[in-house]
C-alpha cells in the first residue's frame, strides 16, 4: 500500500486555500489572523534581500493578495525600511473585509509608509524606478485567465525594472493550479507561499524564483478534520443559466417487501442535498409509501425485493443518473446479491459514482468485487468487519482506523471507504480525512440513509468522490447536531433531513463545539 497521507496532500489547490481558510476560521483562527502571518512572512523574505534603509515598494490589488502586502508594508516600515505603498485601483475598490482593515492601519501610518493610488503603466514605472526591492501582492490564486487592465499594465512595470521581485503566495498572471500564463505574469525572484506550494509555481519555476514556503498558523485540525469550507467550497452552486436536469440526477435503488423507510429517506436526502431530479427504483409496496413525495419519480420494480431480471430495464436509468445510491432496505437474498453485482458492474462500466450502504454492503461481504475509485462504501464496524475479515480499530485510535480503511480501499481497487463512528473515517488507498460532527441521535435509525443520500447527491452535483464522502458527513453530522440541540433524544432521521437545506445554504453559519464529538481522538 502506498504511503498514506493524512490530509489534502503535500500541495494545495486554490480552492483548497479557500477551504482552509474557512476551516481554520471554524476553529477561531481568523483569516485577519492568517493575513497578519502571511505578511510578516513576506517581509522577512523582502528584508533579507534589500540593503538597511532601502526603498521597498508594495504593489497591491484590491482582494486577499493585496491585504497580505498591506501587511507585510506595516513589518517592513518596522524594521526601518522605507516604505511605498501602491495600489492599482482606488482604495474605495478594496473588497477583501481583511485587507480593508490592513489599509486602514496604513492610512494611520504616515511618518512611516508612503501610500499612492496609480493606475496607468507609466504613472506606476515612476513610481518603481528607485526601489530596492518590490513585493508584488497584487493578484492571487483566484485568477483565472489573463490579468485585466491595470492589473496587466502593472505587471508590465513591474517586470520592467532592476529591483528584487517578491510575490505574494503566486506570481501575479500564474494559474496558481495549472502554472498557465495566458497573459502578462511578473518574473519573481522569490515567491513566498503559503502553508504548502501550489501546483502551478512547482511547474514554472522560471516564473516563481525561489519557492519559500511559509507556514501561516494554519491548525493541523483545519486540514485533517472537514469543516464548513468543505462543503461551502467545494460544493458547486446552481447557476442562473442552469437548465433541469444539469443540476445532478440521482437513481436510489432500494427497498424491499419488509423495508420501505430507508430508500425513502435516501431519496429525500439526494433531493435535499440539491440535485434536480431524483429517481427511487423500488418494490410496489415502497412507492406506495413514497407517493406523498410527487418530486421523486418512481421506477417500478415488481416483486417483493430487486431481482436479475430488474437491472436491465434499470440500465436506462443508469445511463440517465450521474450517479447511485444502493443498498438501503434490499434484504440479503441471494438473487438480490446477484442483481447488485450486474447493476454495479454496468454502473461502474458507465463510469457512474456509485454508494452503497446497509445490505448492499452485506451483499458485497458475500461476493467481494473490485468498485474501483468511483464508488464510496459506508460502512459502520460491524459492517467494515463483515465485509474485510477484521475490525477497524477502536472507536478512540482514528489513525489506526484511517490505516484499516486505506487497506480496505486497496482491496476494493481504491473504492472510497466511509467508515461511520462518533469520528468518521474517509479514505482511499492513498489519503485519509476525519469528520467529528454529530451528536448521539445519530445512532437513531435512518441517519445512514441520509448520509448515503447525500453522498449521491453531491458526487451528482460534480464533488469528487473522496469530497463528497467527506463533505456529506460533515453536512449530515451538523444536521444531527442541530436537530438534537433542539430536540434532544426525541430526534429522528426525519429531523435530521429537514435540517440539510439549512446547513448547506450556509455552512459557516452553524459552527459550535454543541456540534462536534466530544470524546477524545487517540495517536494508536
Amino acid at each position: 500500500m502506498t504511503r498514506l497521507f493524512l490530509g489534502l496532500g503535500p500541495t494545495m489547490s486554490s480552492q483548497d486555500v479557500h477551504v482552509l481558510d474557512s476551516n481554520a476560521a471554524a476553529l477561531g483562527v481568523s483569516r485577519l489572523q492568517l493575513m497578519e502571518n502571511a505578511g510578516a512572512g513576506v517581509a522577512r523574505l523582502a528584508a533579507q534581500h534589500t540593503p538597511p534603509g532601502g526603498l521597498v515598494a508594495v504593489v497591491a490589488g484590491t482582494g486577499g493578495n493585496g491585504g497580505d502586502g498591506f501587511a507585510a508594508a506595516r513589518h517592513l516600515a518596522h524594521l526601518g525600511y522605507r516604505v511605498r505603498v501602491i495600489t492599482v485601483k482606488p482604495p474605495g475598490e478594496i473588497r477583501s473585509p481583511e485587507a480593508k482593515t490592513m489599509y486602514e492601519v496604513l492610512q494611520r501610518m504616515d511618518l512611516s509608509v508612503e501610500l499612492r493610488y496609480q493606475g496607468c503603466r507609466e504613472g506606476l514605472a515612476e513610481a518603481l524606478e528607485d526601489a530596492d526591492t518590490i513585493v508584488d501582492a497584487l493578484l492571487g490564486v483566484g485568477l483565472r485567465g489573463p490579468p485585466r487592465s491595470p492589473y496587466r499594465e502593472a505587471i508590465e512595470a513591474i517586470n520592467s525594472t532592476r529591483a528584487v521581485k517578491v510575490s505574494v503566495d503566486v506570481p501575479s498572471g500564474l494559474d496558481a493550479d495549472t502554472g498557465e500564463a495566458p497573459g502578462p505574469v511578473v518574473k519573481a525572484d522569490y515567491t513566498v507561499t503559503f502553508h504548502k506550494p501550489k501546483p502551478g509555481l512547482l511547474r514554472r519555476r522560471d516564473l516563481a524564483g525561489e519557492i519559500v514556503v511559509e507556514n501561516i498558523g494554519i491548525p493541523v485540525e483545519a486540514e485533517l478534520y472537514a469543516g464548513p469550507g468543505d462543503v461551502a467550497h467545494r460544493l458547486p452552486r446552481r447557476r442562473w443559466s442552469t437548465r433541469k436536469g444539469r443540476g445532478g440526477r440521482v437513481l436510489v435503488v432500494g427497498g424491499s417487501s419488509q423495508y420501505y423507510g430507508a430508500p425513502i429517506l435516501a431519496a429525500l436526502a439526494a433531493q435535499a442535498g440539491g440535485v434536480d431530479l431524483v429517481y427511487l427504483a423500488s418494490t410496489p409496496n415502497v412507492l406506495a409509501a413514497a407517493a406523498q413525495h410527487p418530486t421523486l419519480i418512481p421506477v417500478r420494480l415488481d416483486g417483493e425485493r430487486l431481482e436479475p431480471q430488474h437491472v436491465e430495464a434499470l440500465k436506462p436509468f443508469i445511463d440517465r443518473v450521474n450517479s447511485i445510491a444502493v443498498g438501503m432496505g434490499l434484504g440479503t437474498a441471494d438473487e438480490t446479491g446477484e442483481a447488485l453485482r450486474e447493476l454495479l458492474s454496468y454502473a461502474i462500466s458507465k463510469g457512474k459514482r456509485v454508494v452503497v450502504d446497509a445490505d448492499g454492503l452485506k451483499l458485497l461481504a458475500r461476493n467481494p468485487m473490485k468498485l474501483g475509485g468511483n464508488v464510496i462504501l459506508t460502512p459502520h464496524d460491524k459492517e467494515f468487519e463483515l465485509l474485510f475479515g477484521r475490525p477497524p480499530g477502536t472507536q478512540e485510535c482514528i489513525f489506526t482506523r484511517a490505516e484499516e480503511a486505506a487497506r480496505a480501499s486497496v482491496e476494493t481497487g481504491g473504492a472510497i471507504i466511509l467508515l461511520k463512528g462518533p469520528i468518521d473515517v474517509v479514505a482511499d488507498s492513498a489519503r485519509a480525512r476525519f469528520n467529528r460532527t454529530g451528536a448521539p441521535v445519530m445512532s437513531v435509525g435512518g441517519t445512514g440513509d441520509v448520509l448515503a443520500g447525500l453522498a449521491a447527491a453531491f458526487t451528482a452535483r460534480g464533488m469528487d468522490a473522496f469530497d463528497a464522502a467527506l463533505a456529506a458527513a460533515y453536512t449530515n453530522g451538523v444536521a444531527g447536531a442541530l436537530a438534537y440541540r433542539e430536540l434532544g433524544d426525541q430526534a429522528s432521521a426525519l429531523d435530521v433531513l429537514h435540517r440539510i437545506p439549512a446547513v448547506l445554504a450556509s455552512p459557516e453559519d452553524y459552527v459550535g463545539e454543541w456540534s462536534y464529538y466530544r470524546g477524545v481522538a487517540k495517536r494508536c
